[in-house]
């Protein structure tokens, strides 16, 4: 791939317009191929009540919400992104499928303030443009998520986070700076990506 190429900007597009190419029903059948896989490798929190951040899909993302369901009958505490104005970092608030939603600005579902409330999460499931077997990760260029990682850092809180996406979202390689936090591992709806293993 040429430098031009390989630019953030053209891999981000390039993946995102592969993304966007998936047909609806595969799209289905990978949400619940990719819920199966999730549960199959990520070990979860010990503590039932332990607090696991989410998405709510956008944008043609992989629909994690059979997982979100799934892990709230299990007994865990689902947060989803809340963007606050004027802040580097996300804020995290409760969801379950009753929670009233709202749209944000950019036309993402956000739980509704006055009945959720905020908590940080200890297992963290993100959504990617792209991403590389190494665990590095590309989203739409906002930076909110690893500002939110290094905020998670300096406030000394624990997270494992596991970065989500389609295997047609995979490169060999994608370009980073040293703003850019890897995922621990990522999970599609076909493969396990652990970044341990890939540096060994």
């Amino acid at each position: 791939m040429a430098p031009s190429e390989f630019s953030k900007d053209a891999v981000r597009l390039d993946a995102f317009e592969k993304r966007k190419a998936l047909p609806e029903d595969y799209r289905a059948a990978a949400a619940l191929s990719f819920k199966e896989n999730f549960l199959k490798h990520i070990p979860l929190p010990a503590e039932k009540g332990a607090v696991i951040s989410a998405y709510m899909p956008f944008n043609a993302e992989l629909d994690v919400k059979p997982l979100m369901i799934h892990l709230i009958g299990l007994g865990y505490r689902i947060v989803i992104p809340h963007v606050v104005n004027n802040a580097a970092s996300l804020e995290f608030r409760t969801w379950t499928p009753e929670t009233p939603v709202y749209r944000n600005l950019h036309g993402i579902e956000e739980s509704e303030q006055h009945y959720s409330d905020v908590l940080l999460p200890e297992l963290m499931i993100v959504p990617l443009i792209a991403f590389d077997a190494a665990g590095n990760r590309m989203g739409y260029g906002s930076g909110q998520f690893d500002r939110t990682f290094a905020h998670l850092n300096d406030v000394r809180q624990k997270f494992f986070a596991v970065g989500v996406a389609f295997e047609a979202q995979r490169r060999d390689r994608v370009p980073t700076d040293m703003y850019d936090y890897p995922m621990h591992c990522i999970v599609t709806d076909t493969h396990f990506y652990n970044r341990e293993e890939s540096r060994a």
